[in-house]
């Protein structure tokens, strides 16, 4: 039997047969993918993945939970994507956990339930996976966010070093000259786009330096980054591509890395130190080198998107932080809960559990919306407003309990250096229309047109 006759009565057509594939050869479900004799395993393989998806989801769509409101969309629809805060607040309205049937998972929509799932790790574990469906969680698994202990301290342990904030400190002139340079160039434009030319330059030069990656790896580090948060949603067109994107990346670390490659001095080259000196497992190398790659560079120029956005629509805000700078971290703070950078990741339940009133089973897929929860009235007085003298700082923008972002210190100081280098020589932001970003997971824009007016 081919390729073909195995897979397209199940995928459609053989480009979204080979993807499987490679996904298949990226989990190490099998060795080779080539050779007559291979039908056998895509046989097995599309069983697993293809035919057992579809089991569960009309299995979902039999016994769908009774006891639990149901919101019947695609979150990761290009519309939901578009327009997200409408189903945020209908969610929300039906209460702190719903079922969305289309996906055939839980869903916490307020804060208390979200931060509640967050902090219970034993209760809802992340070694599971952290996508919205089953494939792309087993190829995440055994990621530092998509793990948990005794392997997810150690992992954690081994990145930590590098990014508290003693270690980054001396960082901070290099961020705060290169801020006032760029700043001071762009007030001398006409306009400017605020993702490509403002947001990026940090992130895609000191901290790409920081990471280390020989120059294919370099030029490679924004898209791979991209696709592996396609990936943590489901395994629709752009998670399609995020896996081919992930197999680029993959490849490139098993087969072109070494410790050689990396710059010296580099986090990348603290990591093959690290187990060169015994004191890392050989295992956890290509794990961690991901993990410096993925979360440190969309995150973040999304989060300094919305700062912009956000300031340049409440130009009463930007006069207040130009006649208070010392308000600037809660700007940065209030940017981050407003824009909340990652949509969602999910957890799965250990064991059966009840959440505000509802049975969660053993073994659901339950999904922590970030940005539903950082909206939530219950807890942000005037949940929609960019307020920087807000009161309420406990969003969740940077995740919570032993999956909190270990680059957050990084990123506010990143922020906080373009902040201080905008307070004195913007006196007005006015942005264009803003172009959403397609994502499954990254909230941020494609392109947001943007004029600094001189002070």
């Amino acid at each position: 039997m081919c390729l073909k006759q195995v897979l397209l009565p199940t995928y459609q057509n053989s480009l979204a047969a080979m993807r499987l594939v490679r996904c298949c050869q990226l989990q190490g479900l099998m060795s080779k993918v080539q050779g007559p004799g291979f039908c056998v395993d895509v046989t097995y393989l599309v069983l697993l993945f293809g035919l057992e998806a579809r089991a569960k989801a009309q299995d979902f769509c039999m016994h769908a939970p009774t006891d639990v409101p149901h919101y019947d969309i695609d979150f990761y629809s290009d519309a939901v994507i578009a327009d997200p805060q409408p189903h945020y607040r209908a969610m929300r309205a039906l209460g702190p956990v719903v079922f969305l049937p289309v996906h055939g998972n839980y869903a916490f929509t307020h804060h208390q339930t979200v931060k509640h799932g967050l902090r219970n790790h034993t209760d809802f574990i992340s070694g599971e996976g952290l996508s919205a469906d089953d494939f792309g969680s087993n190829l995440q698994r055994g990621n530092v966010v998509a793990s948990d202990p005794p392997r997810h301290t150690a992992m954690r342990k081994a990145m930590l070093p590098t990014l508290m904030p003693k270690a980054i400190d001396g960082l901070r002139q290099q961020f705060d000259g290169i801020a006032t340079e760029l700043v001071e160039a762009l007030v001398s434009r006409a306009q400017f786009d605020t993702v490509t030319e403002f947001a990026s330059i940090l992130p895609l030069t000191v901290v790409r330096d920081l990471i280390g990656l020989p120059a294919f790896g370099r030029t490679h580090m924004l898209k791979w980054a991209s696709g592996a948060f396609d990936i943590a949603g489901i395994q629709n067109v752009r998670g399609q591509k995020g896996v081919e994107t992930t197999a680029e990346m993959r490849d490139f670390i098993r087969e072109n890395l070494t410790a050689e490659d990396a710059r010296e001095g580099s986090w990348v080259q603290r990591i093959f130190d690290l187990k060169k000196n015994g004191k890392l497992e050989a295992e956890f190398v290509p794990f961690l080198i991901r993990d410096y790659i993925n979360p440190s560079l969309d995150t973040t120029i999304s989060a300094i998107g919305h700062l912009v956005h956000q300031l340049a629509q409440h130009p009463d805000q930007w006069t207040l932080l130009r006649a208070r700078p010392e308000l600037s971290k809660k700007a940065i703070s209030e940017a981050v809960r407003l824009g909340t950078p990652i949509r969602s990741f999910a957890r799965i339940a250990a064991n059966e559990t009840r959440v505000a009133g509802v049975t969660i089973p053993k073994g659901a897929r339950v999904m922590m919306l970030f940005a539903s929860a950082n909206r939530d009235e219950a807890v942000f007085e005037n949940a929609d407003r960019f307020d920087i003298e807000r009161a309420e700082s406990d969003h969740l923008g940077f995740g919570h309990g032993i999956h909190t972002c270990v680059g957050m210190h990084l990123a506010q100081m990143e922020m906080m250096s373009l902040l201080t280098a905008m307070i004195p020589a913007v006196g007005r932001i006015e942005t264009r229309v803003a172009v959403p970003a397609m994502n499954n997971t990254i909230c941020g824009f494609e392109a947001l047109p943007t004029i600094f007016h001189r002070a």
